[in-house]
């Protein structure tokens, strides 16, 4: 390495990558693109070039390269894919830190080393310096999503038309590296390196076939291209706009339009043929079949059975038949006019079938790619009224099952008892030997589901947010699926569900239950108020179950925030210090008890009623004073 600036150097062309600039000084200063790297300090201490440059450069390495080919720091950057990182999000999930190959990188769609081009581009636009060096080879062109040439009007190609070798695609024994065959010199920027040698005894020797000369036969016809042009134009369209426009201004259409196209790909390939009638035209529809029929050929040709590899991931290598895919793809979103109507209906019935034929982290794996809150929707598998957005307990995204008005926070953990008649009135009617008791489960798994539909996540989410204990929403998902799946009432519940979802939609006082939790969390009933409520009451025996104060609290946090009496704080205070918890719910249950409902204590039960709606009319006041005084509640002299 020398800390001097190069005796000849060259202005970076538009969009050329770091390798292309390296091949076209090599072959202006006649020596080797491993000379020209050494002399700009790019050579790793392993004596590699390494290939993880294509993506960035390293901070230590950028300047003093930029130094020696006579750039600024921000025409180096501008040599890597780093510059389309923030408009093309797959490149921001590689992490490539010069211990790793590239694969990681083509799994995630993010680039490949092994550039397509693009012949007339190679040529050059006929000024001076591309008459004589060629013309650039372009970034965007090791991104999977570009798979034609708008300006030149064709599909770009892959391999060279005389060995068939891909551009910089190394030996089996070679670790990729930034550019194939580093240290041979004298070759155009446009010639193949690909070693053609006669085995290991012969001297290295490159194709040296030109890539700029002539124009490869259209692989599709004068229609399909059109359609395909037309996909590649909105492509390249957001990954040239400058990263000052991508920041959290940008639309959610431009935020998640690469990531839901690489979901929709996955989808299309793994779920194929299911997904052929969203190609354009049959011979599309060719191309992909053949993408895929190759792709299961290699996996069922791996040393180990079964084994997939990236052939389940990595994009297709041949332009054609990714332009093909991603066309499909783009059909199964809503093409130009992308919205989310309709977009569930369509990718589900995919999805499904995707999930089915593949291993279960298929799906997880695709529900984590930050697609769009419609597609995560879609994508999430339902299974007997709930959905998964991820894995089973530790869900990485949450998003809502439903467009919903109402948040999480509208939800309590048992739906009020009043909601079911109206909504659930058909199920219950349906419903054979159904129980307080086990009505008292639907409510809760209701509340649940409500939970689910606007907050997102998975059910034991939802059970934490709505401070219901997940072993006791577990034990009321076990009674409800047994019940439903024996008479087969599940639709009649999702049905029921949606219902209620309307009507809280719809409702213009909603009522915030979590703040009426957060509100009572600590409160107790004040000893003036429980005082007033027992007054002029034959007095309670004092027995283990009579009525006491803290009865009287729980029943009435109960009451207010529409919670389980048994997941009061009262009850978990008592708890958490060791107390025995037997003689407080013996009286709550004796006082709820219908037969006991008569008398003082039916007249108790309508006091706490009634002061109830009263601490919630207080609860629910922007800025309620702390509830520890007397409601004032009136009782008859």
């Amino acid at each position: 390495m020398t800390d001097r600036p190069l005796a000849r150097a060259l202005s970076p062309l538009l969009e050329e990558s770091l390798a292309g600039l390296l091949l076209r000084l090599a072959y202006r200063m006649e020596r080797s693109p491993a000379r020209i790297a050494l002399l700009c300090g790019l050579i790793h201490h392993q004596n590699r070039l390494p290939g993880e440059y294509l993506i960035s450069l390293p901070a230590e390495r950028n300047g003093p390269f930029a130094a020696a080919a006579r750039l600024s720091v921000e025409e180096a950057k501008a040599l890597t894919l780093s510059s389309f990182a923030a408009v093309y999000p797959p490149l921001a999930s590689v992490r490539i830190d010069g211990s790793r190959n590239t694969t990681a990188a083509r799994k995630l769609w993010a680039a490949s080393l092994s550039s397509r081009y693009c012949s007339a581009c190679l040529s050059g636009d006929g000024s001076p310096v591309q008459v004589l060096y060629g013309g650039p080879w372009k970034l965007r062109w090791h991104l999977p999503v570009s798979f034609a040439c708008v300006a030149h009007r064709n599909v770009l190609a892959h391999a060279c038309p005389r060995c068939g070798g891909r551009p910089n695609r190394p030996t089996n024994t070679e670790r990729q590296g930034l550019i194939m065959q580093r240290t041979t010199s004298g070759l155009h920027p446009a010639q193949c390196r690909r070693d053609v040698s006669e085995g290991h005894s012969s001297p290295a020797a490159a194709c040296a076939a030109r890539l700029d000369h002539g124009r490869p036969v259209a692989p599709v016809a004068e229609a399909d291209l059109r359609i395909l042009l037309a996909l590649q134009h909105r492509i390249d369209q957001r990954l040239v706009r400058d990263q000052a426009t991508a920041d959290a201004a940008q639309s959610a259409s431009d935020r998640y339009f690469f990531p839901d196209l690489v979901v929709a790909a996955h989808l299309i390939r793994l779920s194929w043929p299911d997904g052929a009638p969203y190609a354009s035209s049959a011979s599309l529809a060719d191309l992909v079949d053949r993408h895929v029929s190759s792709a299961d050929a290699r996996r069922d040709a791996a040393p180990v059975p079964g084994a997939r590899g990236p052939t389940i991931w990595g994009a297709p290598e041949d332009p054609a038949e990714c332009g093909a895919l991603l066309g499909a793809a783009d059909a199964l979103l809503g093409g130009e006019g992308r919205g989310d109507v309709g977009i569930t209906d369509r990718v589900r019935p995919l999805a499904a079938a995707a999930f089915a034929r593949s291993p279960a982290t298929v799906g997880a794996a695709l529900r984590r790619m930050g697609v769009s809150p419609a597609l995560a929707r879609a994508l999430a598998c339902h299974s007997q009224g709930f959905y998964r957005a991820a894995g089973h307990r530790h869900a990485r995204q949450r998003v809502p099952s439903r467009p919903s008005r109402f948040g999480v926070e509208h939800v309590p953990a048992l739906l009020p008892q009043e909601w079911l008649s109206p909504h659930f009135d058909v199920l219950l009617s349906r419903w054979e030997h159904h129980s307080d008791w086990k009505v008292r489960h639907l409510r809760r798994v209701s509340s649940l589901k409500l939970a689910e539909m606007s907050g997102g996540g998975t059910w034991p989410d939802c059970a934490n947010i709505l401070r219901i204990p997940w072993n006791t929403a577990q034990q009321s998902l076990k009674v409800i699926r047994h019940e439903l799946n024996s008479q087969d009432l599940w639709p009649e519940f999702d049905r029921g569900v949606e219902s209620v979802a309307r009507y809280v939609d719809g409702s213009r006082d909603r009522v915030n239950y979590a703040r009426r939790q957060e509100r009572l969390s600590s409160w107790r009933i004040p000893d003036g108020d429980w005082a007033e409520l027992c007054r002029n009451l034959c007095q309670f025996g004092q027995g283990a179950t009579s009525p006491t104060r803290d009865t009287a609290t729980v029943l009435i946090w109960a009451h207010v925030t529409q919670g389980d009496h048994l997941h009061s704080p009262v009850l978990g205070a008592l708890r958490e210090s060791g107390c025995s918890t037997q003689h407080l719910v013996a009286s709550i249950n004796q006082l709820r008890t219908p037969a006991n409902r008569k008398g003082s204590k039916l007249e108790l039960l309508r006091r706490l009623e009634t002061y109830s709606t009263l601490l919630a009319t207080t609860c629910d006041l922007p800025d309620p004073p702390a509830p520890t005084g007397s409601i004032g509640l009136l009782i008859p002299k």
